[in-house]
Protein backbone atom coordinates (compact mmCIF):
# COMPACT_ATOMS: atom_id res chain seq x y z
CA UNK A 1 0.00 0.00 0.00
CA UNK A 2 0.99 3.74 -0.88
CA UNK A 3 1.20 5.93 1.91
CA UNK A 4 -0.38 9.65 1.63
CA UNK A 5 -0.50 13.19 2.95
CA UNK A 6 -3.71 14.57 2.70
CA UNK A 7 -3.97 18.43 3.59
CA UNK A 8 -7.61 20.08 3.48
CA UNK A 9 -8.24 23.53 3.88
CA UNK A 10 -11.49 23.94 5.85
CA UNK A 11 -14.14 26.71 5.10
CA UNK A 12 -15.36 29.03 7.98
CA UNK A 13 -18.71 26.87 7.57
CA UNK A 14 -16.86 23.93 8.18
CA UNK A 15 -15.79 24.96 11.30
CA UNK A 16 -18.89 25.56 11.81
CA UNK A 17 -19.74 22.40 12.08
CA UNK A 18 -16.39 20.76 13.84
CA UNK A 19 -17.58 23.26 16.64
CA UNK A 20 -21.12 23.03 16.90
CA UNK A 21 -20.92 19.10 17.07
CA UNK A 22 -17.50 18.46 18.33
CA UNK A 23 -16.39 14.91 17.73
CA UNK A 24 -12.93 12.82 16.71
CA UNK A 25 -13.28 13.38 13.31
CA UNK A 26 -10.91 10.84 12.54
CA UNK A 27 -12.92 8.18 13.79
CA UNK A 28 -15.76 9.69 11.92
CA UNK A 29 -13.53 9.93 9.10
CA UNK A 30 -12.96 6.39 9.15
CA UNK A 31 -15.73 5.02 7.49
CA UNK A 32 -15.25 6.80 4.12
CA UNK A 33 -11.64 5.92 3.87
CA UNK A 34 -12.22 2.37 4.57
CA UNK A 35 -14.89 2.33 2.34
CA UNK A 36 -12.09 2.76 -0.36
CA UNK A 37 -9.76 0.40 1.27
CA UNK A 38 -7.44 3.19 2.79
CA UNK A 39 -6.91 3.11 6.33
CA UNK A 40 -6.28 6.94 8.35
CA UNK A 41 -2.87 6.22 10.52
CA UNK A 42 -2.82 10.18 11.67
CA UNK A 43 -5.87 12.62 11.51
CA UNK A 44 -3.91 16.00 13.22
CA UNK A 45 -5.20 19.91 13.33
CA UNK A 46 -2.74 22.65 12.15
CA UNK A 47 -2.29 24.81 15.37
CA UNK A 48 -3.02 28.38 14.15
CA UNK A 49 -4.69 27.43 10.78
CA UNK A 50 -7.26 26.38 8.91
CA UNK A 51 -5.31 22.98 7.57
CA UNK A 52 -6.28 19.15 8.66
CA UNK A 53 -3.55 16.58 7.82
CA UNK A 54 -4.31 13.34 7.05
CA UNK A 55 -1.91 10.58 6.59
CA UNK A 56 -3.67 7.37 5.17
CA UNK A 57 -2.74 4.38 3.17
CA UNK A 58 -4.15 3.41 0.14
CA UNK A 59 -3.71 0.31 -2.29
CA UNK A 60 -1.70 1.93 -5.41
CA UNK A 61 -4.93 3.46 -7.36
CA UNK A 62 -4.88 6.98 -8.70
CA UNK A 63 -9.07 6.92 -9.54
CA UNK A 64 -9.99 5.56 -5.88
CA UNK A 65 -7.64 8.74 -4.58
CA UNK A 66 -8.96 10.92 -6.70
CA UNK A 67 -12.73 10.07 -6.36
CA UNK A 68 -11.60 10.82 -2.36
CA UNK A 69 -10.66 14.11 -3.21
CA UNK A 70 -13.56 14.56 -5.45
CA UNK A 71 -15.94 13.45 -2.55
CA UNK A 72 -14.48 15.47 0.10
CA UNK A 73 -14.19 18.58 -1.89
CA UNK A 74 -17.71 18.48 -3.36
CA UNK A 75 -19.37 18.46 0.46
CA UNK A 76 -18.59 22.07 -0.11
CA UNK A 77 -17.15 22.21 3.26
CA UNK A 78 -13.46 22.94 2.47
CA UNK A 79 -11.43 25.18 -0.10
CA UNK A 80 -9.09 22.53 -1.09
CA UNK A 81 -7.62 19.07 -0.59
CA UNK A 82 -4.83 17.54 -2.05
CA UNK A 83 -3.44 14.11 -1.42
CA UNK A 84 0.58 13.61 -1.98
CA UNK A 85 2.32 9.76 -1.85
CA UNK A 86 4.68 10.26 0.11
CA UNK A 87 7.49 7.86 0.69
CA UNK A 88 9.62 7.08 3.93
CA UNK A 89 13.79 7.85 4.29
CA UNK A 90 14.41 4.35 3.74
CA UNK A 91 13.18 4.69 -0.24
CA UNK A 92 14.23 8.30 -0.30
CA UNK A 93 17.81 6.73 0.45
CA UNK A 94 17.17 4.39 -2.32
CA UNK A 95 15.68 7.53 -4.78
CA UNK A 96 18.69 8.87 -3.78
CA UNK A 97 21.24 6.05 -5.04
CA UNK A 98 19.33 5.73 -8.28
CA UNK A 99 19.31 9.27 -8.99
CA UNK A 100 23.07 9.98 -8.65
CA UNK A 101 23.51 7.26 -11.87
CA UNK A 102 21.23 9.04 -13.64
CA UNK A 103 22.52 10.97 -16.70
CA UNK A 104 20.79 14.32 -17.43
CA UNK A 105 21.92 17.01 -19.56
CA UNK A 106 19.02 20.20 -18.50
CA UNK A 107 18.36 22.09 -21.49
CA UNK A 108 21.13 24.67 -22.60
CA UNK A 109 23.62 22.71 -21.51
Amino acid sequence: MATYLGTIDITPDGFKGIVGNPQNRKEVNEPLFNSLGFEIDHYWYGVGESTIYIVFKAPNNDVDVQALVMAVCASGIVNTMKAVRIIDAADGKKAAEKASAIVYSPPGS
